[in-house]
């Protein structure tokens, strides 16, 4: 399946544009709840430039149709309410399969660093 380069685990974005599929997953909402929702993953977004960011992969979703968007009429102003669609439940499969071979990696650095501070055979501060 192709994706959009916002969800490439090599791209800039990609941890944020990740969690945000899955805050959606979890729960409709609109921007700015979202915005609040990415605290819990210690994303602080602030200023105008950087909450927009929320946006633009609100909208490369909309087109991917990983999620799809209705009105909500009863705020003034009325909120674009997101929910996730099938294909974003399969787009967050192919990240969770991603993040896992990107923890075992993680782990590997970590591991050999470690062997590599226990067998300091070089003399120099690690």
């Amino acid at each position: 399946m192709p994706r959009k380069k916002c969800l490439s685990n090599s791209g800039k974005g990609w941890w944020l544009s990740s969690v945000i599929l899955l805050l959606i997953a979890e729960k409709s909402c609109h921007g700015y709840e979202l915005v609040e929702k990415l605290k819990e993953f210690e994303i602080d977004l602030q200023g105008v430039g950087n909450i927009a960011r929320v946006y633009t992969f609100l909208n490369m979703f909309e087109d991917s149709q990983y999620v799809k968007a209705d009105w909500d009429t009863s705020f003034s102003p009325p909120r674009k309410v997101y929910a996730i669609t099938s294909k974003g439940i399969e787009q967050l499969s192919v990240i969770k399969n991603e993040m896992f071979a990107q923890k075992n990696l993680v782990e590997l650095y970590i591991e050999r660093f470690s062997d590599l501070e226990k067998n300091n055979s070089h003399g120099k501060k690690l």
